[in-house]
């Protein structure tokens, strides 16, 4: 998987300021909405049911909230760098200030698990990692994770 097929510029934020999870949640859904032509309520919607059911924190202050709705035609993701990390769950009790949010396509089962899989050993390289921390603005911040392999 090449992440530019699922993110975009338009999509890579640096520096933001989001003060829960739920305020993550929310920033992620107007975004991907946007993208799917879809309401961004039914976007939270999927992703606060998948959290429900666990955090997607994987821990090291990461994060990666996923779901699926019916207007999403092709896997679609947000990239979020947060100014001050915030708690979410994590399974570490560390707080989270790296997201990488990814929607699929209701039928795409093994596509999600690929794309998390992918995203997820990404986000495990610490030299990966400690570029995105220091990522300056939203033009860096999709350059680092574009050349992440």
């Amino acid at each position: 998987m090449n992440i530019n097929e699922i993110l975009s510029p338009k999509a890579t934020f640096c520096s933001l300021k989001l003060s829960s999870k739920k305020k993550i949640l929310e920033k992620v859904s107007e975004v991907m909405a946007e993208t799917m032509a879809c309401p961004a309520q039914d976007v939270f919607e999927s992703l606060f049911a998948r959290e429900k059911l666990g955090s997607t924190a994987l821990g090291h202050g990461i994060a990666i909230p996923h779901g699926r709705v019916e207007a999403c035609k092709e896997p679609t993701s947000v990239l979020i760098l947060l100014e001050e990390p915030v708690n979410y769950d994590a399974p570490d009790k560390q707080p989270v200030d790296i997201i990488f949010a990814i929607m699929v396509p209701v039928q795409a089962d093994a596509e999600q698990l690929r794309s998390l899989a992918e995203i997820a050993k990404i986000l495990s390289e610490a030299k990966v990692v400690s570029q995105i921390r220091h990522a300056h603005c939203n033009d860096a911040l999709f350059e680092i994770i574009s050349k992440a392999r």
